[in-house]
């Protein structure tokens, strides 16, 4: 396993897959953030989108759910996925997403970075490529030839990336 960064895949990844990677760590998101806190995948951050894991990841809800989620252990987390990170410190594009506003930071660090991969289980993000809306066809414009997928899917085309 190398410490280089791929450069191949820069994903961006919505809070959703990040919620399932810490509920349930043999998930195919649980493998893709494995991966990149190895190096193998570029995970692109922000300062809004670490700020959004925080937020969801302290809600009440997981509290619930198991011992993993103190302050300290989503420190920790945070931590794990930053050190090998791009990080934009701000996202100066802007893209108006008014089925789902919350969804913005994702598509806005997509373009900044020049992403490859969104990676989401949300609906609205992935039926944008395809989407016939006006977002739909800025979506294509600004983010041409990127890929909008689940985590399951992610891993499915891309096995080398996974393999011990």
């Amino acid at each position: 396993m190398g410490t280089e960064v791929s450069d191949t895949h820069r994903i961006v990844v919505d809070t959703n897959t990040i919620i399932k990677a810490t509920l349930d760590v043999q998930c195919a998101s649980a493998m893709l953030i494995r991966a990149c806190e190895v190096r193998r995948i570029l995970l692109l951050l922000s300062v809004v989108v670490l700020d959004e894991y925080r937020l969801i990841l302290k809600h009440p809800m997981f509290s619930t759910r198991g011992p993993g989620f103190s302050d300290l252990n989503i420190a920790d987390f945070l931590a794990r996925l930053r050190y090998p990170a791009d990080v934009f410190e701000p996202v100066s594009v802007r893209f108006e997403f008014d089925r789902d506003p919350d969804d913005a930071m994702f598509i806005e660090l997509a373009i900044a970075g020049n992403a490859t991969h969104i990676i989401s289980h949300d609906k609205d993000l992935l039926s944008l490529p395809n989407s016939r809306t006006d977002a739909g066809r800025r979506f294509r414009q600004r983010l041409p030839g990127i890929k909008v997928q689940d985590a399951a899917t992610f891993v499915r085309e891309n096995p080398r990336l996974f393999r011990a």
